[in-house]
């Protein structure tokens, strides 16, 4: 699997978006299921971003990115656990994006915004430098990993096809306000939402309000998207509530789909143990997993009519 890296240095805590010309890629050749370990066998680090340009022809491109506070090591392999979850087949090329949402201090949040909105211009940039001869392009994101993907489409010159966001933290008007008109650059955009999901529900208005006075956010009360969902919602833009509850009064519900539960195996501190879906079915009886099926369905063109 192939990563785009836009950290800037390896050392945890410090790390600056790099530009273009200070990125570089990572191809990782440990079969799935093996922990993946930076700068160690299997793993080989190239300087120059274009060679992967060799690579993208006639491809289905998927980038997909982590969220906030999400170490080196574990980036990896949590990106990687989402490719192997896909299960797509040879006409895809799943792509992982490193940028630095790693933090060691909570304070740092306050700033992080600005590494995901840098990290998303330079995602653009190499989209359309390096990635011409792909059949189409597609992004999926986490946490406040969707500003980096909104970063990008709103920088981009090439459409993308299909955009997924999970857990955005982001505010939920944003496609009114910081990312007016963006839809227009995807031919969908898919938002994963969960009202059960403590970290945007507890700590996002929060750490918007300190983050507002390096101007980086516009409304930081404003509840997250992936929350709540777009509000308002854009034709091309789907909603997608998974059945949950904060505050755990009715047991139909799956009261433990949380945060960190849009990715398998996300914080993989161990080997990842990813049990693919059966794409015939979305219906499952527990949310998170109908969550997962979701993002299958989105990635393999079989998606059912759009809920609102």
């Amino acid at each position: 699997m192939w990563f785009f890296d836009v950290r800037g240095g390896p050392d945890p805590g410090t790390t600056t978006v790099a530009d273009l010309k200070s990125a570089r890629l990572h191809y990782v050749s440990k079969p799935d299921g093996k922990v993946i370990e930076p700068f160690a066998a299997g793993v080989q680090t190239y300087p120059d971003v274009a060679l992967l340009s060799a690579h993208v022809a006639n491809r289905r491109l998927v980038f997909v990115t982590h969220g906030y506070n999400v170490r080196f090591r574990d980036s990896f392999n949590a990106l990687a656990g989402v490719r192997q979850f896909l299960s797509l087949n040879e006409s895809y090329l799943v792509i992982g994006v490193l940028w630095p949402g790693e933090s060691a201090t909570p304070i740092n949040y306050m700033w992080e915004h600005k590494d995901a909105r840098a990290a998303g211009t330079r995602l653009a940039e190499f989209v359309d430098t390096h990635c011409g001869a792909a059949a189409e392009v597609n992004f999926i994101s986490h946490s406040l990993g969707a500003r980096v993907g909104l970063e990008c489409l709103k920088a981009v010159k090439r459409p993308f096809r299909e955009v997924c966001l999970t857990a955005p933290a982001v505010n939920a008007d944003a496609f009114a306000k910081r990312y007016k008109g963006v839809e227009v650059k995807a031919e969908r955009i898919s938002v994963l939402a969960s009202r059960a999901d403590k970290v945007l529900m507890l700590a996002y208005p929060p750490g918007n309000f300190a983050a507002t006075a390096f101007g980086e956010i516009d409304a930081p009360l404003t509840a997250a998207l992936g929350r709540t969902g777009a509000s308002p919602r854009p034709a091309n833009v789907a909603n997608y509530q998974i059945p949950s509850t904060f505050l755990w009064l009715d047991p139909a519900v799956d009261r433990d789909f949380d945060h960190m539960d849009y990715y398998p195996g996300q914080t993989m501190k161990t080997s990842p143990a990813v049990v693919l879906p059966e794409p015939t079915d979305r219906n499952n009886a527990r949310p998170a997993q109908a969550a997962r099926y979701n993002l299958w369905h989105l990635m393999t063109h079989a998606l059912p009519p759009w809920p609102r």
